[in-house]
């Protein structure tokens, strides 16, 4: 049976992303074939039963979507006569000549069946029908302010899993920071919050990372979560691929995209997508960019991207007379506006007299003095609990302190960092239900200005690339006045690589000065008199191995 490829959408228009290949799916609808874009999102190709075939979010009746053509040839849309139908800018809805329809041959990729695979596995497992989607949305979103964070994520698969509700394989915490990536910058409307309208694809997207994380263990023959070129020569049936030694190298190399010798799983990702769709735009891949490095995934970046591409999460209303139909509101608030209205409305002029300025170790050390300050004061610190706590619910997730640290103290917005910060007040609390107490409010903002500190440090002494050599490490003793021959620089170094990788992570970087394991210069640039010895928050990460995601994606 043949693939279905539409082109032909203009590159600017709200549904652009209805340009893709779509594989005829395992069931059918309405009697016939039905088609799921090969991009991993919801976006199916479907006949109605009276007499359309239409591009939709949702396999249903089609009486909202995004373009659709008469029915003039039931069993196969690409013989219909056409033209195809669309909303223009105004919202009224007319021909388009410009877009094809045409018959490809359908892919034999194993990335590409292991996508089509992945409505059968959510209807498996209840996920289908809206009055199932209901229910779960209720219980993952237990406040009702129609937003859930990173957090909430993890406790319902943690939950469903151990329940035995969903297959253990579904909890991997690569995977889910993958999809939660992918749903808000890609499928989303580019925040830091997963929206009542974007539940579908992120449960979409929590199958299909996990299910490429699986790919991922079965080449990752040494269990440390990267792929070298060995073990990717060797995982080469895996991979679906037969390369002679020169191409598997040549093949190796495109993946490892930061030149590091070793594949992360971000870049796995990034390399998968190209295989399933790769006529897809390149800038489309800003949830990658943003695992990968997060200094390419520029606001600008998130706003071109849904520019151009609209928000799925919308659909048009084709079921009465005339389809002059309007665009349906967002269901998860907010309406219309959205962060880029000022980019829209001011073009460069609302940010031409900002600048990039670096940051230094003073001014950590400065507004460390007028938080304190403040931390001495109750009613200032209930003011600050009360700016995070928005909700009012007296715990808070780390989406939430991410937002607050964005907005209301960018200097401390180092994801990693961050991750650490949070980490540490869980191990030092006495709760550890993944959430940050009220009581944990001040353990919290000392964790955050000592994992900043550190990571300040990090980052100054390493290359870029999150991860810290030898002769980094060396740097690192210089900046903090410590003198020491190679040969011990060289002991210190392997006391801090964990794992023998060869490179120390910022989990690592952190376990080494925690430990009070460094020289005494290297404490006592960054020590603010609190003891973590035993509760750094990294004993977790570094026993399975897992730091090496963290420093690309926040992971756990």
């Amino acid at each position: 049976m043949s693939a279905i490829k539409i082109t032909g959408c203009a590159p600017d228009a709200k549904f652009a992303f209805i340009n893709d290949t779509y594989e005829p799916m395992q069931t059918l609808h309405n009697g016939k074939t039905a088609y799921v874009a090969r991009s991993v999102a919801s976006r199916y190709l479907f006949f109605t039963g009276k007499g359309r075939w239409v591009l939709s979010k949702v396999l249903d009746g089609g009486n909202k979507c995004w373009a659709f053509v008469q029915a003039t040839d039931d069993s196969n849309p690409a013989k219909c006569q056409g033209p195809w139908q669309m909303p223009g800018p105004d919202g009224r809805w007319g021909p388009d000549e410009r877009i094809s329809c045409t018959e490809v041959p359908a892919t034999k990729d194993c990335f590409v069946e292991l996508r089509m695979s992945l409505d059968a596995d959510m209807k498996k497992y209840g996920l289908i029908e809206r009055s199932d989607l209901v229910k779960l949305w209720r219980a993952l979103d237990y406040n009702g302010n129609n937003i859930v964070s990173l957090a909430e994520i993890d406790k319902l698969v943690s939950e469903h899993c151990a329940a035995g509700v969903w297959p253990d394989w579904l909890n991997n915490k690569p995977a889910l920071m993958r999809a939660y990536k992918k749903t808000c910058l890609k499928d989303g409307n580019g925040d830091d919050w997963v929206q009542k309208s974007e539940f579908h694809d992120l449960l979409l997207n929590i199958f299909w990372f996990n299910k490429l994380f699986a790919v991922f263990q079965t080449v990752d023959t040494g269990a440390d979560r990267r792929i070298d070129l060995q073990e990717f020569m060797s995982g080469l049936g895996a991979l679906g691929l037969k390369l002679n030694p020169q191409e598997a190298q040549a093949e190796f190399k495109s993946i490892d995209v930061n030149g590091g010798g070793q594949v992360l799983f971000v870049e796995f990702c990034g390399y998968v997508r190209k295989r399933v769709n790769p006529d897809a735009n390149p800038n489309f891949d800003v949830d990658i960019l943003d695992g990968e490095d997060c200094t390419k995934a520029s606001s600008f970046s998130v706003h071109s991207i849904h520019q151009s591409r609209g928000d799925a999460s919308r659909g048009i209303d084709i079921s009465g007379p005339g389809f002059e139909q309007t665009i349906l509101p967002h269901k998860g608030g907010g309406g219309q506006r959205d962060r880029t209205s000022t980019l829209r409305s001011c073009g460069n002029q609302a940010t031409c007299l900002h600048q990039v300025k670096n940051k230094t170790f003073a001014d950590f050390d400065n507004l460390e003095v007028k938080i304190k300050a403040m931390l001495n004061d109750y009613s200032q610190i209930r003011a600050m609990w009360r700016v995070l706590d928005f909700n009012g619910n007296n715990i808070v997730s780390l989406a939430e302190i991410d937002k607050w640290a964005v907005e209301q103290y960018p200097l401390l917005n180092h994801k990693p960092a961050l991750m650490r910060a949070y980490k540490a007040t869980l191990a030092a609390g006495d709760k550890h239900d993944g959430w940050v107490h009220k009581k944990d409010f001040k353990t919290l903002v000392t964790n955050m200005f000592y994992f900043n500190k550190l990571y300040w440090l990090f980052d100054e002494a390493n290359g870029d690339d999150r991860r810290m050599d030898f002769n980094e490490f060396q740097r690192a003793l210089v900046i903090c006045g410590v003198n020491m021959p190679q040969a011990e620089a060289r002991k210190q170094f392997s006391q801090a690589d964990k794992n023998g990788g060869g490179q120390i992570l910022f989990d690592e970087f952190c376990h080494y000065i925690a430990h009070r394991s460094c020289p005494q210069g290297m404490t006592a640039f960054v020590d603010d008199g609190n003891d973590r010895t035993g509760a750094d928050g990294t004993a977790q990460v570094l026993a399975y191995a897992s730091g090496i995601d963290m420093h690309h994606t926040m992971h756990y």
